[in-house]
C-alpha cells in the first residue's frame, strides 16, 4: 500500500552487497574509541507499527541498544503509555505517512498490528530494505505467506525475526536434539495441546454500530479486510477469534511450538486437514446459534502427512480450549499432563515434552528434552550433547537487535515463520470452512472445496494491495 516513492527509499545506513548480508554498523572500538561508550553507529534506529498491545513488549524487549525514533498506532489512547515512555519518538496514526516522513531515520521496523494487516506493512518494509521483527502468525492468508517468504528470500541483506519467543532456547533445542537421536523411532503421531483461546469466541456478528475512539481511523484499521463497522467486539484486543482479522488459536499459537520440530519432521506439505469445533446454544430448547465468522471456544485439527523421504506417514493433532489428548498409558498415574504440551508417538516409544520444548517435569523425571515413555525402557538413556545454536529466552529480542548490527541470521527468521504460519493457516482454513480439505501444496490449492480454495489467497478490499 506504500507509494512508489516509498518503495524506492533506502535507509541512510544500509549498504548492500549483492546477495550477501553485511554488517551495517562499525563498532566504536574498531575505530579506536572507548569500548565502554557506544558510538551512535552502535545503536539501532527502530520504528514500530501497532504498539498498544504486544507491540509495547517487543519494543521494551529490545533493551538499551536501540533508539526508538518513530511510533505508529491507530488508537493513540490505547497506545498512550508507549508514546509517553518514548516521548522523543515521532508519533503517527498511519504507517504509510510514517514511512513517507521517517523512513530515512530508522533502520529496523517492529510489526505488531492485527494479523490481517501484517503483510501490508511487511511488504512495504521489505521494499524499503528495513530489518524486521514481526508478530506471529506472519500473515493472515496462505497466499500472503508465500509472497512474503519469496520476497524475503530475495532480500538476503535483511535481518528478520518472528515472535516465537521460545525458539532457539535451551528447552526447545533440547527436544530437537533428543528427537534427532531417533531414540523413539520413526514418529507416526504427534499431539499438540494449548490452553488458548484467551479471548471471546463463538460470537455472532454485532448488529449495532458504535463510535470508534477519538482520532481513530477505523477504515484504516480494517485495511484490506471486508469492511465492518466499528465495535468493541473487535477492538481493543478482541479481534483474534474473528476470521476477518485473526487466525484463531491455532494460527495464533502454533508457531510457538512448531519451531522445535517443523523441519525435522518435514511438516511443509500435508495432503489433508480435518477439524472440529464447539458450537453455541442460547438455551436448552432454543436451538443452536450460527457463528460462522468467529472461532469456537475449543477446537481440534488433524493434519495428514504422507511418507516424506525416509519418514513414514504422520498425523499431527491439535487441541485447544482445554482439550487434551488421551493420557498415554505409560505415564505414571502420579503425573498430570501439563496445561500445554507435546506427545510424540514413535515406533519404539513416546516422548512427552513442554509446548515449546523441554521437560515439563523439570529435573524430577526424564531428561532435558522431555520424558521418554515407558520410563523403564529408557531409564539409562541420557540427554545427547548440545550441538545446535542457542538463544536464551531473555535475549530473544536483543538477538534480533544484535543481528541487525552484524548481519547474522536470527534463530527464527520471518521466512521460517512463513512456513510455520502456513501450517497453522491450513488448520484455521479447515475450521473456517467447517470441513475436511484436501491440499495440493505445490499448486497452493484446496482441491475439494471451491469455498475453502477461495480463502487461500482472497482478494483485498478495494484500494489495498501488496
Amino acid at each position: 500500500m506504500s507509494s512508489k516513492k516509498n518503495a524506492e527509499k533506502i535507509s541512510r545506513r544500509t549498504v548492500l552487497a549483492a546477495g550477501a548480508a553485511v554488517p551495517l554498523f562499525i563498532p566504536r572500538a574498531v575505530l579506536g574509541g572507548a569500548p565502554d561508550k557506544p558510538a551512535p553507529s552502535d545503536r539501532l534506529q527502530v520504528a514500530a507499527v501497532g504498539i498498544g498491545g504486544m507491540g509495547k513488549n517487543y519494543i521494551h524487549g529490545c533493551g538499551g541498544g536501540v533508539d526508538v525514533v518513530s511510533l505508529c498506532d491507530l488508537d493513540h489512547r490505547f497506545a498512550g503509555g508507549v508514546f509517553k515512555r518514548y516521548s522523543k519518538a515521532s508519533r503517527h496514526h498511519d504507517f504509510r505517512q510514517m514511512f513517507d516522513k521517517d523512513a530515512k531515520n530508522f533502520d529496523a521496523l517492529i510489526v505488531a498490528t492485527p494479523d490481517h494487516t501484517h503483510s501490508i506493512v511487511l511488504s512495504a518494509a521489505i521494499k524499503l530494505r528495513k530489518h524486521i521483527y514481526c508478530a506471529k502468525p506472519v500473515t493472515h492468508s496462505i497466499g500472503e505467506a508465500r509472497k512474503i517468504r519469496k520476497a524475503l528470500l530475495a532480500a538476503k541483506d535483511l535481518v528478520t525475526k518472528t515472535s516465537a519467543q521460545s525458539s532457539g532456547t535451551d528447552l526447545a533445542r533440547g527436544t530437537t536434539e533428543l528427537l534427532g537421536t531417533g531414540v523413539i523411532g520413526a514418529i507416526r503421531q504427534l499431539h499438540i495441546w494449548c490452553d488458548h483461546p484467551k479471548y471471546p469466541c463463538l460470537e455472532a456478528r454485532p448488529k449495532d454500530k458504535q463510535t470508534p475512539p477519538p482520532g481513530m481511523d477505523w477504515d484504516l484499521w480494517i485495511g484490506p479486510a471486508p469492511y465492518r463497522p466499528f465495535h468493541r467486539a473487535y477492538h481493543p484486543g478482541k479481534w483474534r477469534s474473528w476470521w476477518d482479522f485473526g487466525t484463531g488459536a491455532v494460527g495464533d499459537m502454533i508457531c510457538h511450538t512448531l519451531h522445535a520440530y517443523f523441519h525435522e519432521l518435514q511438516l511443509g506439505a500435508p495432503t489433508a486437514i480435518s477439524s472440529s469445533s464447539t458450537h453455541k446454544f442460547t438455551g436448552y430448547f432454543s436451538g443452536r446459534v450460527s457463528t460462522p465468522e468467529c472461532q469456537g471456544n475449543a477446537n481440534t485439527v488433524t493434519w495428514k502427512f504422507p511418507a516424506r523421504g525416509k519418514l513414514p506417514p504422520l498425523r499431527v493433532h491439535w487441541y485447544d480450549g482445554g482439550i487434551k489428548p488421551n493420557r498415554p498409558e505409560e505415564l505414571d498415574d502420579k503425573l498430570a499432563l501439563p496445561a500445554m504440551g507435546l506427545l510424540f508417538e514413535g515406533e519404539k516409544g513416546k516422548l512427552l515434552s513442554g509446548y515449546g520444548g523441554g521437560n515439563p517435569f523439570g529435573n524430577r523425571r526424564g531428561v532435558a528434552g522431555g520424558l521418554l515413555l515407558p520410563e523403564k525402557t529408557f531409564k539409562d538413556f541420557t540427554q545427547p550433547p548440545k550441538t545446535m545454536p542457542r538463544c536464551a529466552y531473555k535475549v530473544h529480542y536483543t538477538e534480533w537487535v544484535d543481528a541487525c548490527k552484524t548481519g547474522k541470521k536470527t534463530t527464527c527468521p520471518i521466512e521460517f515463520g512463513c512456513e510455520m504460519t502456513e501450517m497453522g493457516l491450513l488448520g484455521a482454513l479447515s475450521l473456517r470452512a467447517r470441513r475436511l480439505i484436501q491440499w495440493d501444496a505445490a499448486a497452493m490449492k484446496v482441491t475439494n472445496s471451491k469455498h475453502a480454495d477461495a480463502l487461500v489467497d482472497p482478494p483485498y478490499r478495494d484500494g489495498w494491495s501488496l
